[in-house]
């Protein structure tokens, strides 16, 4: 199983933050967020990576460098990172021909949360919160007979809504072929500034998805200055201890 992770964009909802500062590279309890994600591979059992690079990529490969000697990391790089992450899985493309796990990299997650992820019975699946709470910032699953059927931040109050993504999607390597097809289609018709969620809304009418629930683990999506900090003193400590074996207080 091969990681991609989508560490191109430039992160302006972030701004300072993200100036001189990819938000990968953002640290959270002195580790920064790359860094955790190499070293979940690492204790998983993976050993390879793809990192899709582009807002200061020399410092992310850099960093990348710096981490688990049993992780290959090759990188990939999307020169038009100002548009849609649509275009960051496009250059990546050329690496669906393994079972792939595409992550957004903007994530802090618990080691657990992947390797449930891993452990799904089925060949793609989407990792799901589904104890979320709608802002409308979401990227909302909706599944009918428990297969992914779409993902969108627009609907709101639709029965078929099973979570949020969370932002880590499991594909076999024919449901990669078949997302390559679609991706060119998109890029072919200048759909080049879309998200790729849009792409797995087409994917998920072409191949079976199946959902992988996560909502009673700790996560977050660092988009915001209120997530960063929520992400050092809120959901830090109950990934570290996760990460060290321990359980979770009941609430």
């Amino acid at each position: 199983m091969r990681p991609i992770i989508l560490a191109a964009g430039v992160g302006w909802r972030l701004k300072p933050h993200t100036e001189a500062t990819p938000k990968c590279l953002l640290e959270i309890g002195g580790k920064t967020l790359l860094r955790r994600y190499l070293e979940a591979f690492a204790a998983l059992g993976l050993r390879e990576a793809v990192l899709v690079v582009g807002h200061l990529k020399e410092k992310v490969m850099a960093e990348a460098a710096r981490g688990p000697a049993e992780i290959e990391v090759r990188f990939v790089s999307n020169e038009q990172f100002t548009r849609g992450n649509i275009l960051s899985l496009w250059h990546a493309r050329h690496e669906f021909d393994d079972g792939v796990v595409i992550m957004d990299g903007d994530v802090l997650f618990p080691q657990e949360m992947l390797a449930r992820l891993l452990a799904s019975p089925d060949a793609n699946a989407v990792a799901v919160d589904e104890r979320f709470r709608d802002t409308g910032e979401e990227q909302k699953v909706l599944c009918e007979d428990g297969w992914v059927v779409g993902v969108s931040k627009k609907v709101t109050g639709d029965p078929r809504v099973r979570g949020e993504a969370v932002g880590m999607l499991r594909l076999s390597a024919d449901a990669g072929e078949v997302l390559r097809g679609i991706l060119e289609e998109f890029i072919e018709t200048g759909k080049d500034s879309l998200e790729y969620e849009d792409a797995l809304r087409e994917l998920a009418a072409e191949v079976p998805i199946g959902v992988v629930e996560m909502g009673d683990l700790p996560w977050i999506e660092i988009d915001f200055e209120e997530d960063l900090a929520r992400a050092r003193d809120g959901i830090l400590p109950e990934v570290e201890r996760l990460d060290r074996g321990q359980t979770l207080p009941r609430p």
